[in-house]
């Protein structure tokens, strides 16, 4: 593996941890997080059942995504980006930029629509390290990448 393809790794690799471990904080919860009592302005203990069973729905669903999208990523990681494959290079981080955008606007709807403080600003430093994996991804590969002593014979272009 060329040294700038396991500088991506690294790269990929620490959002889709932290995406992952927010998927698992949000399907494991109880009860919402306190920025939620604070757009609703409400504390947990009164929202009605069924209002808490919505709720909790909507929150798991959210884990249930970025556990999802997490661990697809981490699959492109282990397979056939560490294999070299062209096409993984710009699919995994791809996959991580779209899903942190998309979450990032829906948490940036919330903080501005409600008094709640949403932690849209966590999940663009999220995508912003999709964004350098990517760049760090398409370069081409440079005079650093030959001098590297582990990087083994170099692959075929794909």
């Amino acid at each position: 593996m060329l040294l700038r393809d396991r500088i991506a790794l690294v790269v990929l690799l620490l959002p889709t941890i932290g995406l992952l471990g927010q998927g698992v904080l949000y399907v494991t919860t109880a009860q919402f997080m306190p920025y939620h009592a604070e757009a609703l302005a409400v504390e947990w203990a009164a929202l009605p059942a069924n209002y808490q069973g919505f709720v909790l729905g909507v929150i798991k669903g959210m884990g249930a995504g970025s556990v999802a999208v997490s661990t697809a990523i981490l699959i492109l990681l282990g397979i056939p980006f560490r294999r070299g494959e062209a096409w993984a290079r710009w699919a995994t981080p791809f996959i991580g930029v779209v899903f942190t955008s998309l979450t990032a606007y829906a948490a940036f709807t919330i903080d501005r629509l409600t008094p709640a403080e949403t932690p849209w600003r966590q999940t663009l430093l999220l995508m912003a390290a999709y964004v350098v994996g990517a760049a760090i991804c398409l370069v081409r590969p440079s005079q650093w990448d030959r001098a590297d002593p582990n990087a083994g014979p170099r692959a075929p272009r794909t």
